[in-house]
């Protein structure tokens, strides 16, 4: 019956210890399981930041290109208004050729400047699409080390309340079968005197 009552609180506290070990590596494991699942979508949104700022960088470019292209454009024109003038005897250096021309200059530079504009609105779209997806970037490994950190704090919380367990039972258990409440083992002998041989002796 003794052996019986002892091998029952074992294989209840070693029950309640691997239930707990479980808990906590559960915890654990649970908790690298999202912080890793939230930084591998932080390390998607910052390679997403590099492409659309690779982006920008691209249509910048193109309107600076684009501008630089229409100028050469511009001065082409402006080059055969002046010669077929000169060609028909007409003076480019004053009055209403000369009009002509500068207003041909500045309707190329307006346009140069328009295409530039453009392009670089596209890029400041980009750019815009780079701080967001660096910003969700950020966040996701923030709420990744949240994540682990729930993950260790729960393996905390099961690891106390599986000692708090073992303790409960260990503890009715010691409250039953001890000395103090004057409880003994079947075939156990109460003698006063001391302690001889096999018997015990309350003082």
């Amino acid at each position: 019956m003794c052996d019986l009552g002892i091998t029952a609180i074992v294989t209840s506290v070693v029950a309640t210890a691997l239930s707990t070990t479980m808990g906590v590596v559960s915890s654990v494991q649970q908790g690298k399981s999202a912080q890793a699942q939230y930084n591998y979508q932080a390390e998607i949104n910052r390679r997403n930041a590099e492409k659309a700022q690779a982006n920008a960088d691209m249509k910048r470019q193109e309107g600076i290109e684009e501008a630089r292209t229409q100028r050469i454009k511009t001065l082409q024109a402006i080059g055969s208004q002046q010669t077929a003038m000169a060609a028909n005897g007409f003076d480019i250096s004053s009055g209403t050729n000369l009009d002509i021309i500068e207003d041909s200059a500045a309707t190329g530079e307006l346009d140069a400047l328009t295409k530039q504009y453009n392009k670089e609105t596209e890029a400041v779209a980009y750019e815009n699409q780079a701080d967001n997806f660096n910003n969700q970037a950020n966040l996701d490994t923030f709420a990744g080390k949240n994540a682990y950190k729930a993950g260790i704090t729960n393996a905390v919380g099961s690891g106390l309340n599986g000692l708090g367990t073992v303790a409960n039972v260990a503890g009715k258990w010691y409250s039953n079968n001890s000395i103090g409440n004057k409880t003994y083992r079947p075939n156990t002998k109460l003698v006063s005197g001391g302690v001889k041989g096999d018997n015990i002796t309350f003082a």
